[in-house]
């Protein structure tokens, strides 16, 4: 009898998933974005990701188009739980956001940190005042103050490496 793999749509992630799928998930994970915000066909987000086409059609296969030429597409959003780096005024945290809007957003708003600590310009950061995300029943709010900002990275609290938290 063949072995069940999950697929995108019924994939749970919980804690008794192994590092080495959840490894795998992050790629996938990784593949759609470079499609949807690069604009890179599959195989290109497949051969940046260091993946498969397997890996990225085992986790994330609900959240791609294939057309009439056999050509993938990434579809504009989706609802996949992903564990990220979330700064608050106390430090940066791990949440659980179930939608690549909210991830997209996050990753922006990220970005607009990084630009402020290299540069001192706060423009970025005006579009993320009085702003906040839902994780669940939990609302944070984007820090913006830049005192706060700089005490955090001198804290070491701010970490640009991977936007993905650890899972598992």
């Amino acid at each position: 009898m063949p072995k069940h793999r999950p697929r995108s749509r019924d994939y749970k992630q919980d804690r008794r998933t192994s590092p080495k799928s959840a490894r795998a998930r992050r790629a996938a994970l990784e593949v759609l974005s470079l499609m949807r915000a690069e604009g890179k066909s599959l195989t290109a987000a497949i051969r940046e990701a260091h993946t498969t086409k397997q890996t990225v059609l085992r986790y994330v296969a609900s959240a791609l188009t294939k057309d009439s030429s056999g050509r993938y597409g990434a579809k504009p959003s989706d609802r996949f739980a992903r564990d990220l780096h979330f700064l608050t005024p106390e430090g940066q945290v791990a949440i659980t956001v179930r939608s690549s809007r909210t991830a997209s957003k996050i990753a922006e708003y990220m970005a607009a940190v990084d630009h402020y600590l290299k540069t001192g310009n706060t423009t970025r950061l005006d579009n993320f005042r009085g702003k906040s995300v839902k994780t669940g029943k939990l609302t944070l709010a984007f820090v913006t103050d830049p005192r706060t900002l700089d005490r955090l990275a001198n804290a070491g609290q701010v970490a640009f490496e991977d936007l993905y938290a650890i899972s598992s």
